[in-house]
């Protein structure tokens, strides 16, 4: 546990590798058979690959000493986003450092998680009233940041991951019960006093997307039309033409599943989120072996996160949730998301994987003699 070595599951390797080759051929077809497009994806999801692999190879211990760190450093990063980030479509989400150019946000998922799991395990037992309100101090700031940018979806996202730790720990069912009334109450204000117009579109055109075929709705008709027409076994490979034909915009981004469903249909489809319910399984039962409590939490908070990231994206286009701007983990086109799903991965296999590691060579010592 403490050395420097590969510590990999080699089943849930296989599965995240499945769904970056399912995304980079959907990618290529969705894009218009753009060769540049797909050697970007290629090139990113190659960098998911390596963070994976080159942090599963870090003592779980570090981890946990370096939790605090972590999340000082993100903060500072969403502050640089608020004095010199990029703004793209009036949103300044982006920061440039030199040739990188990443949404800090991004660290959020892994920090957060990380961070939560720290406060909690610091002082072990049940999380009371004191330890939730310190947890929701912390929260905050990031938030407050976030909804600055403003980037409404990922602020909601970062409540997630830790109201995700704290279930985890044990968090009492009364006091989620009060936390989801306190959402429900704020709700209203939220609609009223901060959400953007185009954010209060994307509800509108969720309730009844017919009511403007053309404009608001035009995105998730056409996303239904191209999952529909897909049938059973799907148009075949190339064979997808809502995507193609530009019917459908960010076919190859947040809508990517559209062009998947229409080429491979209910097979292809029901592949896909069988894999995600594996990766996610996988990761919980990975979780649920480690004697560690930061461990425990850490992993299956980001298990929980990485499930809400598809869940959320398949309902989207769908038309079962609203539109947010949340890609398909290891299948849309884009940067900072997957080089960040490949570093929890990697996380999660060194806290919880080098556990499995020590024990199944202790049995095998045993069984030798």
């Amino acid at each position: 546990m403490n050395s420097y070595r590969l510590r990999i599951d080699y089943p849930l390797f296989v599965a995240i590798c499945a769904l970056i080759a399912l995304g980079s051929i959907s990618v290529w077809s969705a894009s218009g058979f753009s060769l540049p497009i797909l050697e970007r994806h290629l090139a990113r999801a190659a960098l998911a690959i390596l963070a994976l692999v080159g942090l599963s190879t870090i003592p779980a211990r570090i981890y946990k000493d370096f939790a605090p760190k972590l999340f000082v450093i993100a903060i500072v990063l969403l502050f640089g986003v608020i004095i010199a980030g990029d703004t793209v479509n009036g949103a300044k989400r982006w920061l440039a450092l030199g040739p990188i150019r990443f949404q800090p946000s991004e660290l959020i998922k892994v920090a957060m998680p990380m961070m939560m799991a720290w406060l909690i395990v610091k002082d072990p037992g049940r999380p009371g009233l004191k330890k939730i309100a310190l947890c929701a101090v912390v929260t905050a700031l990031p938030v407050l940041l976030i909804v600055i940018q403003p980037d409404l979806d990922g602020a909601i996202f970062t409540v997630m991951y830790a109201l995700f730790v704290l279930y985890l720990a044990g968090m009492s069912w009364k006091i989620i019960g009060g936390v989801l009334a306190t959402v429900a109450a704020i709700v209203p204000v939220m609609w009223f006093f901060f959400m953007k117009d185009y954010q209060k579109m994307r509800v509108t055109q969720f309730l009844n997307p017919e009511s403007d075929p053309l404009g608001s709705g035009y995105q998730i008709i056409q996303s239904l039309i191209a999952i529909g027409s897909g049938g059973f076994d799907g148009k075949g490979f190339m064979g997808a033409t809502q995507g193609q034909l530009g019917f459908i915009p960010e076919s190859h981004t947040d809508f990517i599943f559209s062009t998947l469903a229409e080429e491979w249909g209910y097979m292809g489809s029901a592949v896909v989120v069988l894999l995600y319910l594996f990766i996610s399984g996988r990761t919980l039962w990975l979780a649920s072996q480690s004697p560690s409590a930061f461990s425990r939490l850490v992993s299956g908070a980001l298990a929980m996160s990485f499930f809400l990231y598809a869940f959320i994206n398949l309902g989207m286009v769908s038309g079962i949730l609203p539109v947010m701007g949340s890609p398909l983990p290891f299948i849309s086109y884009g940067g900072t998301a997957m080089i960040t799903q490949g570093a929890c991965f990697g996380i999660i296999m060194a806290l919880c994987c080098g556990v499995q590691q020590v024990e199944a060579t202790w049995s095998q010592r045993s069984l030798s003699k």
